[in-house]
């Protein structure tokens, strides 16, 4: 027992323990080797099938047998973990080029889970066999299984890169990994092209292989800076959309049917996510989505009507659910040293060849030690053709006719082993024959992989006539088909149009009361010349349901609001404090549409004001943003926005019903971004109500032309004053009896 303690500090052990489980999940479990693509667990799979003689042309075999040679024969783990291994790679929506041919029920689209491994059954497919074409060559090392009885395979000598074609996905400690799948013609030429030239760039790479190639199709952005970074680094994403095409459905209207969507997306959740957007109205564009898929996806999405833009609802859609993903790529692998590391797509097909050149060596070596043995065998039956008589008579007379044999024709014991194995009726003259040719024929063989073992050049053609078979095997011409994801470029949408596409605009009026009460109504009102339809009315607009409101107090303060978070529905109107925070005896004067780059004219009841622009009226704060420092004896009458055209000011005043008008020059008032002002005109007991600008012609600017506030029906007077010095224009000549019938103001 005391040879069993250790002293040491808890912590060390700690750390060397959790070294020890992390680099067992890199290595064992989380991480593909470079080499063959695979993780250890699918590795077994296939080697357990391939010692099971489950190839493309045997009959299939249930999973559960498979299963269980596997655990209990290499990879010690629990039964459904190892099923959930084989299932993937029997999955055609989930792996490129499939592994393992499956029949049965092994799941689908919808994220179903398979069917029982003792309902299902399996075999390899053509493109696993070509994985495991050399096994047999001794071109890869085999170690000992985990209870020390067997045998399994370090690595399997694969044809092509399988992490490249299927990809792979896995989480390690500290570490994780995520390769897509990619076309494997592509790739076979790039490797021979990385053959033929190593100094090749991967600018030149990425031409051949363009992006990934996954098992669903979809369409893939063709950002080339994006994926020069990915292939360059290692590390990036890829952005990946659905597939879809619109449907005429008559009189103007249509639908959209989605039959590709992005990889690894489950169909159902979509679907459910799509409905959500229904229900909770956070798509207004979308009516109606049903699925309507067989072994083919068909998702039908409809719009609220034929106005819609289908490709604006697909926009919303691409952001609002996985029609549209970012694919995220991590090259962590294992390479040759079974270290992990995050390479380049250079990277991995250099090591890969490297990988290549190793097993063509290995089987060249192998096939010339066979050939050397076979044709020492050959040699030895040779010597007995034309010496038949003299050995038979050894063979039948002496007591150890091995012995004899061996000291009289110097046959080594291969060759006297083999002699004395031969049957009788292989000594006919046709035999002979058969054993010269094939002799020559061996010598032959044996020239020709000498030349390739010690040539370079030779080797590299032996591997690009290698890929070349690849591609014709299993290229763009077979079964397995063209590339299936597509390449264009996405247009970029910012997110301010794709919520402003959610948005559904309507045209709204908005009225505002004397009572501090603001009513909103659907639809535009048309305004009469002598419009006075409500009582108390302050002022009235008609705008659009996403337009932003600025608002101003009689404390000289702004507000802004949108108008979409007005309530619509009472007669009476809501109060204006349910969304602005005002202080006591605090109200609101004047309103209108908030624009950006407006020149606006804020002035208070005793004449003060001066300019300020739109920008400084803005804020988010639900208090408000002070703007005019008013005094305690007057207050904020109104606003009134100049065109760039505009020239002279018009003060309206007012003192019971006298009313009058005076003119400035549009140049001696000042702008500022807050403060008190200047006195704008002589007030004396009068009250300044409006002010309205006019041009170098003296007409009458039309500002605001969607607002039309409402005051009594009497008449101005014909009175002319000035601000700070007489003006010299003729009131009389200023537009067509303006001052005589003026009832409409802030630019009517």
């Amino acid at each position: 027992m005391k040879d069993n303690i250790i002293k040491d500090e808890l912590k060390n052990q700690f750390a060397k323990k959790y070294l020890a489980y992390a680099l067992s999940t890199i290595t064992q479990r989380a991480l593909p080797d470079l080499r063959d693509g695979l993780k250890p667990v699918h590795r077994r799979l296939i080697y357990a099938m391939y010692l099971l003689n489950l190839s493309p042309k045997s009959q299939f075999k249930k999973s559960a047998r498979v299963v269980g040679d596997v655990i209990g024969k290499f990879h010690p783990h629990g039964d459904q973990s190892v099923y959930d291994a084989l299932v993937r790679l029997a999955q055609d929506f989930s792996t490129r080029y499939p592994l393992i041919l499956g029949q049965g029920n092994f799941g689908n689209v919808d994220g179903d889970n398979p069917a029982a491994m003792r309902y299902t059954e399996t075999k390899l497919t053509e493109i696993s066999q070509s994985m495991l074409d050399d096994i047999d060559f001794e071109t890869v090392n085999f170690i000992k299984t985990y209870d020390g009885e067997l045998e399994e395979p370090e690595i399997l000598p694969s044809k092509f890169p399988n992490i490249l074609a299927n990809g792979s996905s896995g989480i390690a400690v500290g570490m994780a990994t995520s390769i897509p799948p990619h076309n494997l013609e592509e790739i076979c030429k790039a490797l021979i092209a990385l053959n033929n030239d190593p100094s090749i760039s991967i600018n030149e790479l990425i031409k051949i292989i363009p992006g990934p190639d996954f098992p669903t199709g979809g369409i893939l952005n063709n950002n080339k800076k994006e994926i020069l970074n990915a292939y360059k680094t290692g590390k990036g994403f890829f952005e990946l959309k659905a597939r879809h095409k619109i449907e005429d459905l008559g009189r103007g209207m249509y639908q959209i049917v989605i039959f590709e969507i992005p990889y690894q997306v489950n169909k159902s959740k979509l679907i459910e996510k799509i409905a959500s957007l229904i229900i909770n109205k956070q798509n207004k564009l979308l009516d109606h989505v049903s699925d309507e898929s067989d072994e083919k996806i068909r998702i039908v999405l409809r719009p609220k009507n034929r106005n819609v833009d289908p490709q604006v609802l697909l926009n919303s859609l691409y952001d609002q659910t996985e029609l549209k993903i970012k694919f995220f790529i991590n090259m962590n692998v294992l390479n040759s040293k079974r270290q992990p590391k995050i390479m380049s797509l250079k990277e991995v097909l250099q090591d890969f060849l490297k990988h290549r050149y190793v097993i063509l060596n290995k089987k060249i070596v192998f096939q010339l030690k066979k050939i050397k043995s076979r044709l020492e065998i050959l040699k030895g039956f040779l010597i007995v053709y034309s010496n038949l008589n003299k050995i038979i008579k050894i063979i039948r007379f002496s007591n150890d006719p091995k012995k004899e044999l061996i000291r009289k024709f110097r046959f080594s014991n291969i060759q006297v082993d083999a002699i004395l194995d031969m049957k009788l009726r292989n000594l006919k003259k046709i035999e002979e024959n058969e054993i010269k040719q094939e002799f020559k024929n061996l010598e032959d063989e044996k020239r020709k992989l000498s030349k390739i073992f010690s040539s370079k050049i030779l080797q590299k053609k032996e591997l690009n006539t290698e890929f070349e078979s690849i591609i014709l095997e299993f290229g763009n011409n077979s079964k397995f088909g063209n590339r299936k994801t597509s390449l264009e470029i996405f247009k970029e949408v910012s997110d301010e149009e794709i919520e402003s596409s959610l948005q559904v605009i309507d045209n709204v009026n908005i009225s505002l009361f004397n009572q501090s009460l603001i009513k909103a109504r659907k639809n535009h009102i048309k305004f009469e010349k002598n419009y006075t339809s409500e009582n108390n009315l302050i002022a009235t607009l008609n705008c659009k349901s996403n337009d932003d409101l600025c608002f101003v107090s009689n404390f000289g303060k702004s507000f802004i609001l949108n108008a979409s978070k007005l309530k619509f529905g009472s007669t009476k109107g809501y109060p204006i404090s349910s969304h602005l925070k005002l202080k006591e005896n605090e109200i609101i004067v004047d309103f209108f549409i908030y624009k950006e780059k407006l020149n606006i004219l804020i002035y208070t009841k005793n004449g003060y004001g001066f300019f300020i622009q739109s920008k400084d009226l803005h804020t988010l704060k639900k208090s408000g943003k002070k703007i005019f420092k008013v005094k305690s004896s007057d207050s904020l009458s109104g606003m009134s926005c100049a065109t760039e055209d505009s020239k002279f000011c018009v003060f309206l005043q007012e003192k019971n019903l006298e009313r009058k008008i005076l003119i400035s020059d549009l140049t001696e008032i000042p702008s500022q971004t807050k403060g008190s002002g200047i006195r704008l005109c002589k007030i004396n007991d009068f009250n300044l109500i409006n002010v309205i600008f006019a041009n170098s012609k003296y007409e009458i600017q039309n500002i605001f032309d969607e607002k039309f506030p409402i005051l009594s029906g009497k008449s101005y007077t014909n009175t002319i004053g000035s601000a700070g010095k007489p003006s010299k224009l003729d009131f009389l000549n200023l537009n067509r009896g303006f001052a005589n019938n003026l009832k409409v103001v802030h630019g009517k």
